[in-house]
C-alpha cells in the first residue's frame, strides 16, 4: 500500500467528516457529541461488558453499534466514531478486536479510513485550532497538562489528539510527538492537579466549547475556579491552583456555573462501566439501585 492511496483515504474521511457534519447539522469548528450523532443518524449505540474486542458494526434493521464498556471513557468515543465510519462509508457489518502490536501494523484500508474519519469527525481542523488559539496556545510548544486539557475539550484520549496533530493535520513533528508520549497519564493529572490520582479526569475549562462534558461514577471532575452546583450528581472535594476539582458520585445530570458569569456545563455522569443503550447511560438511579 503506497503512501499515495493513504493520503487518498485520509482526503476521502476528511470530506466525509465535513459532509456528516454538514447534513446533521454540525458546525466545523465545534467539538460534538458522538453519540448524539449516533441517534440522529438512527444508529443505535450498545456498551456491553466484553473485554475482547473495541467496537462491532452490525448492518441489522436499525443499523447497530455495540462498544465495550470496559474501555476508557474517551477511547468508547472514539470506538463510536470509527464504527460510525463504517457506516457511513458502507463498508457493512464489522468486527473490531483487541488487536496485539503486530497485528495493529498491518495496514488495512477500511480500519484505516474509519480511524481517519473518527478523527476528523472528533477533532475538525478548524476546531483544533480554535481550542488552541482560544486558551492562548501554540500547537508547537504546547505542554502535556495543556494536550490533555484540550484532549479532554473534545472528548478524546490525550495520545489520540497527539496522533491526530502529527499524522492527520501535520500542526507537530513525529519527533515532538514522540516526546509528549513519554508524558505518562498519572504523572500529567498529577501536574494538573496538584496531587496523585490514580482515578481518570476529566476537565472543562473556562474555554470548554461543549455545553456538557462526560464522565463516570467515581472520575474527578476539574471545573473553574468558583464553580458550584446544585446537583449531587457531583461533590466538590478541593481547590487548586487550576480550578475547583469535584469528583463524579452518582448518575445523572450535574449544571455547573460560575455566578455572575456567563459560563456553565452539564457534567454528565454515567455508572463506572455501564453496560446499556448509550441514551440510557446516565439515567439517575432510583433508590440507589
Amino acid at each position: 500500500m503506497t503512501t499515495t492511496t493513504r493520503v487518498d483515504l485520509a482526503r476521502q474521511a476528511l470530506e466525509k467528516s465535513i459532509e456528516v457534519r454538514e447534513e446533521y447539522g454540525y458546525d466545523f469548528r465545534s467539538p460534538l457529541c458522538v453519540y448524539e450523532l449516533a441517534e440522529r443518524s438512527r444508529v443505535k449505540i450498545q456498551f456491553v461488558d466484553d473485554v475482547s474486542m473495541e467496537g462491532v458494526y452490525a448492518t441489522l434493521s436499525r443499523p447497530t453499534i455495540i462498544i465495550s464498556a470496559l474501555r476508557p471513557l474517551s477511547r468508547r468515543a472514539f470506538t463510536c466514531a470509527h464504527e460510525l465510519g463504517h457506516h457511513f462509508f458502507g463498508h457493512g457489518s464489522t468486527i473490531d478486536e483487541l488487536r496485539d502490536e503486530a497485528e495493529a501494523g498491518k495496514f488495512l484500508p477500511n480500519e484505516f479510513i474509519a480511524d481517519s474519519f473518527a478523527g476528523f469527525l472528533l477533532m475538525p481542523a478548524q476546531g483544533v485550532k480554535r481550542a488552541f488559539s482560544t486558551r492562548g496556545i501554540s500547537v508547537a510548544t504546547a505542554t502535556p497538562e495543556q494536550i490533555y486539557t484540550i484532549a479532554s475539550s473534545f472528548g478524546v484520549g490525550y495520545e489520540t489528539l497527539i496522533g491526530h496533530l502529527a499524522h492527520s493535520l501535520r500542526h507537530i513533528t513525529t519527533a515532538r510527538a514522540d516526546v509528549l508520549r513519554k508524558s505518562k497519564l498519572p504523572q500529567i493529572r498529577e501536574r494538573i492537579l496538584g496531587f496523585a490520582a490514580k482515578d481518570p479526569l476529566v476537565i472543562a475549562d473556562r474555554q470548554h466549547a461543549l455545553g456538557t462534558l462526560d464522565a463516570e461514577v467515581g472520575s474527578l471532575v476539574l471545573l473553574p475556579a468558583g464553580a458550584t452546583t446544585e446537583s449531587d450528581q457531583i461533590e466538590q472535594l478541593k481547590d487548586t491552583r487550576n480550578g475547583r476539582v469535584f469528583r463524579a458520585l452518582r448518575p445523572g445530570l450535574a449544571r455547573a456555573s460560575l455566578p455572575g458569569e456567563n459560563w456553565g456545563v452539564v457534567v454528565r455522569v454515567s455508572r463506572l462501566k455501564y453496560a446499556g443503550l448509550a441514551q440510557y447511560r446516565h439515567l439517575e438511579e432510583i433508590n440507589g439501585e
